[in-house]
């Protein structure tokens, strides 16, 4: 993204002030409740995006926890029809303070004392989908000859049954 475009984004919704915390005694927490009606979080969008983030200052930097929901869009595996999954976004995650005392590849508290809980999310929205996302359980999908949605009434294709390679054995019949 250029430096012009990013400039004019707008902040993350899922930045948190968390600095107070890092002056704070060891046990001390603030509870965050989140009633969004969509959120970015970096590239996709949850609509709504509603629960609680509690925040516990602990002797290695903040740790983050709650039980968030939210819809995902998605697409659906039958019809290809776009549909909203449902998703339970658990986050039980450790915020390493000072940074440079983090383990590599893990989340730390920005010198600022913000959190930015979006990529934590985001990975765990994406984790949350179910492998079959599907508009109703009993989805019809597509017809495999012509495309038609099944959905929305019969294709009028035959329903053949028989491999090709088998044909000639149907004439024995």
């Amino acid at each position: 993204m250029s430096e012009q475009a990013n400039s004019h984004r707008w902040p993350s919704r899922l930045r948190f002030n968390y600095g107070f915390l890092l002056e704070a005694t060891l046990g001390t927490f603030r509870v965050t409740e989140l009633d969004y009606p969509d959120v970015h979080a970096e590239d996709i969008i949850l609509r709504p995006l509603k629960g609680k983030i509690t925040a516990t200052r602990t002797s290695e930097g903040i740790y983050i926890s709650g039980r968030l929901k939210s819809k995902l869009p998605t697409e659906c595996m039958r019809c290809l029809e776009p549909t909203e999954q449902p998703i339970t976004i658990k986050l039980d995650d450790l915020f390493y303070y000072p940074p440079h005392l983090a383990p590599e590849g893990e989340f730390v508290v920005g010198e600022n004392g913000f959190i930015d809980l979006a990529p934590l999310i985001r990975e765990l929205s994406l984790l949350a989908l179910p492998i079959q996302s599907l508009c109703k359980p009993d989805c019809q999908g597509l017809c495999q000859e012509c495309g038609q949605n099944l959905n929305e009434g019969d294709c009028g294709c035959q329903d053949d049954d028989i491999d090709p390679r088998f044909a000639k054995l149907r004439e024995l019949l």
